[in-house]
């Protein structure tokens, strides 16, 4: 493997995903000596080694997943899972998906319906999309309805779909 990409690979991490200090203050450095070392040499670990762990450090503090956050957002409302799934107008049987796999990430327009379900501000709703792979867009018709309702703390998922349809988008929910 090519160290350039080794350093490069480690200078995008740095850069995008996590904060260098975070990892100096517990002990990690950031710069990687990516010199090659042989294969079980006792002086020094190779840069692989190195490298490993750093992202086994990095991995160790993923936030939670798009599940693990529903399921502490639900508890925050004081909410039921049975109103959430009501309320998002989603069939118990996909909600039970969600529920028995802490990976599984549902369709945008779900996620959408969660959090409007749970009356989630714009932040935490960003939040809640983010964490399965989604992102408003202000180039989105949809979006900038939801964002409208959101803003508007008006949470009904049958008007928003009302208004939705009649720009003739999809709507969410079931």
């Amino acid at each position: 493997m090519d160290s350039t990409l080794l350093e490069q690979v480690e200078a995008y991490l740095g850069k995008h995903y996590w904060d260098i200090e975070a990892m100096s203050k517990s002990g990690i450095s950031f710069s990687v000596d990516l010199r090659y070392h042989p294969p079980g040499s006792d002086k020094l670990p190779t840069w692989s080694q190195k490298l490993k762990k750093k992202f086994d450090f990095l991995f160790s503090h993923l936030e939670d997943s798009f599940a693990d956050k529903l399921w502490k957002l639900i508890k925050e409302k004081n909410k039921t899972e049975v109103e959430v799934y009501k309320k998002a107008h989603l069939d118990r049987r996909l909600f039970s998906k969600i529920r028995s796999d802490k990976n599984y990430n549902p369709s945008r327009n779900t996620a959408i319906a969660l959090a409007i379900s749970l009356e989630l501000d714009e932040n935490e709703t960003v939040d809640l999309l983010s964490r399965a792979g989604y992102a408003f867009s202000v180039g989105n018709k949809s979006d900038i309805i939801i964002l409208y309702f959101i803003e508007h703390k008006q949470y009904d998922i049958f008007v928003i779909n009302e208004v939705l349809e009649h720009y003739g988008l999809p709507t969410l929910g079931g």
